[in-house]
């Protein structure tokens, strides 16, 4: 339970890391130099699709884990909460956001 939470954590870093770079990017607007801010913008992605790989395991594990217990009541909650978060992850996390919203709902 707690190791599929940690993982899905790393959507999170993979958000801020985004985000993060295209403010840096932002920020080299005023030097006018399109190099380094591609290379902001181009960082953010990167690191950010590589955060991802390990929220999806998170997420795969936590299908599982729903599918075999359904007593879980505060997981179920880290997992609502999660599945919102996957929405925004355009756009092959909000098909797994719908999804997991979908397995949610029966539970």
């Amino acid at each position: 339970m707690f190791v599929s939470i940690t993982l899905q954590g790393f959507l999170l870093l993979s958000f801020f890391s985004f985000f993060s770079g295209l403010y840096f990017a932002y920020l080299e607007i005023s030097n006018g130099d399109p190099k380094i801010m591609a290379g902001h913008i181009s960082l953010g992605v990167v690191t950010s699709i590589i955060q991802i790989v390990p929220a999806l395991i998170g997420l795969f594990l936590n299908i599982w884990l729903i599918k075999r217990n359904n007593n879980l009541k505060i997981f179920v909650r880290f997992s609502k909460c999660f599945a919102y978060v996957w929405l925004l992850f355009i756009p092959i996390g909000t098909f797994f956001g719908v999804k997991q919203l979908k397995r949610l709902k029966n539970t």
